[in-house]
């Protein structure tokens, strides 16, 4: 059994990579992979792999009633948030996965992982956050033209939750940048954002507390680092971000992906 599973999910796994890496148009099975897909531009579609398909620990997430610990929240994107994990990277992605959730769920008692999308080194996208019963991730329904789309409320950037999208890559940033295969990833899964949001890449946007009414300019694609007092996304990737924000422009201002 244990041999049949692992050989799953290396094949699903692979799926992942190859529909994020080649902008595949291919629809991913609903039980496995949650994808959000930008209009006319299906070389930015974004293929996550589900919760179900990880192990996330669903029970952590709920109450004995079945009620959320932590309802709910939707409020309009505002910017996206890169972060890093700052841990070591099994070779089992899935249980690194699971590790990661068990620390922001159960240790930090989050009641659930705080990132929205995490990708790991060889690009594959998972599914972070619950955002409900639907197969989209990240959302409350999947984004349509004229309607600013509603984001679940993370747990990723302390006091500006609401709002943020947050993205993290797998591994320690500090003294490496990441691979090709997770840069390549990352760059399309904001463009894609980029374009389902309807914010612009290139440009900054006053950060408006929902709850409190704060206010405060920030880049629409920003470091975590550039919100609170933290080393994240590592030293060495953060110093080479502006690359990665001009890649990510460059893809939403119509050079498709190859």
């Amino acid at each position: 059994m244990t041999t049949r599973r692992a050989l799953l999910g290396g094949i699903v796994a692979a799926a992942g990579a190859l529909a994020v890496g080649a902008g595949a148009t291919a629809k991913p099975r609903a039980r496995n992979a949650g994808g959000l897909t930008p209009p006319g531009r299906s070389d930015l579609a974004i293929t996550a792999r589900k919760r179900a398909a990880w192990g996330a620990n669903e029970a952590v997430r709920v109450k004995p009633d079945g009620s959320e610990q932590w309802p709910l929240r939707f409020s309009p994107v505002q910017g996206l948030v890169v972060h890093h994990s700052a841990l070591p990277v099994e070779a089992d992605r899935d249980a690194t996965m699971r590790g990661i959730h068990d620390l922001h769920a159960v240790r930090r008692q989050w009641a659930d992982i705080g990132y929205h999308l995490i990708i790991d080194p060889e690009g594959v996208v998972y599914e972070g956050r619950y955002s409900g019963r639907d197969p989209v991730p990240v959302f409350d329904a999947h984004p349509v033209q004229g309607r600013k789309p509603l984001v679940v409320t993370g747990g990723h950037v302390s006091g500006h939750n609401m709002g943020n999208i947050g993205i993290c890559l797998l591994g320690d940033m500090t003294a490496v940048q990441p691979g090709a295969g997770a840069r390549s990833s990352l760059v399309r899964t904001l463009a894609g954002l980029s374009l389902l949001c309807g914010v612009d890449p290139a440009g900054s946007f006053e950060y408006v507390n929902p709850d409190n009414g704060a206010r405060v300019t920030k880049p629409v694609i920003s470091r975590h680092r550039d919100w609170v007092g933290t080393a994240c996304p590592g030293e060495a990737f953060a110093a080479q971000f502006d690359t990665v924000r001009a890649e990510v422009v460059r893809l939403v201002k119509g050079h498709r992906a190859r």
